[in-house]
């Protein structure tokens, strides 16, 4: 009885070595499949035949299968696992060449063309103003710089050779009283008074000219302010027939000047 159990124990035991044989061959061939290492599959079926091997003898079976934990152990798939490096991603070579941009360029903007400038707008010519009259050689303002003594000598030929009387002005440019004396003999009626009976010499005294204020005290020996225009008339001798520093200026009008003209004619 005692060696039937015997018997029986043993053959459960073998059993149960079979069994754990082919689990760990399996089991180790599956790991080495994964991870690429180990033998063909011929070397893994070649393990499954050989833990299918005939029973060992009984007087074998009693000894515990002390080699079975340290085989599972060493073939144990976490063990395996760990064992393969891990993969890294290749790090960019140093001497990759490395791809630059473009730089912007900007085009210059082209410069404007030249132009030639424009000629300055000419100023229209002023025009002198004529003599009203060719005869009596009357004309508005007052020459500054002239003769004045010689332009009366000239006048005073020509009136002793045409009967005609020397009328001298003394004026000045900024004058009003003068400018509207001016106007005056510029007027048809009065132009044609002059022209008819007077040589006329027009002389300025506003600029100071030692010349022409000795000429107007030739003319006018009387004292006190010179109230301008002050007129002079002369015969063909040179000699003085009146003179307005003395009498008064006539009224600076058309018929103030026309009648103080017909009247020393």
């Amino acid at each position: 009885m005692a060696a039937h159990r015997r018997k029986q124990r043993t053959a459960g035991i073998q059993g149960l070595v079979r069994f754990s044989a082919v689990s760990l061959t399996v089991a180790s061939a599956a790991v080495a499949t994964a991870c690429g290492v180990g033998g063909s599959k011929n070397d893994a079926a070649q393990n499954v035949s050989v833990a299918a091997a005939p029973d060992a003898p009984a007087d074998q079976g009693t000894g515990a299968p002390a080699s079975m934990g340290a085989a599972t152990a060493s073939s144990s798939p976490t063990a395996a696992a760990t064992s393969v490096p891990p993969t890294t991603r290749p790090s960019p070579s140093a001497s990759s060449p490395v791809v630059k941009r473009p730089a912007a360029t900007t085009k210059a903007a082209p410069r404007p063309a030249r132009t030639t400038a424009a000629p300055a707008p000419t100023k229209p010519a002023v025009k002198k103003s004529a003599p009203v009259s060719g005869s009596s050689g009357f004309t508005s303002g007052y020459p500054t710089g002239a003769d004045a003594r010689g332009a009366v000598e000239a006048a005073v030929a020509a009136a002793k050779a045409d009967g005609k009387k020397v009328l001298i002005d003394f004026g000045a440019n900024w004058c009003g009283n003068c400018k509207a004396a001016d106007r005056v003999f510029a007027t048809s009626g009065v132009g044609a008074l002059l022209d008819a009976s007077y040589h006329v010499v027009k002389v300025d005294i506003g600029s100071q000219d030692s010349s022409a204020f000795d000429l107007l005290r030739d003319y006018c020996s009387g004292e006190g302010a010179y109230k301008m225009p002050v007129l002079v008339v002369l015969d063909g001798n040179g000699k003085v027939v009146t003179e307005t520093h003395s009498t008064g200026n006539p009224e600076l009008t058309e018929t103030g000047l026309g009648a103080f003209l017909r009247k020393w004619a």
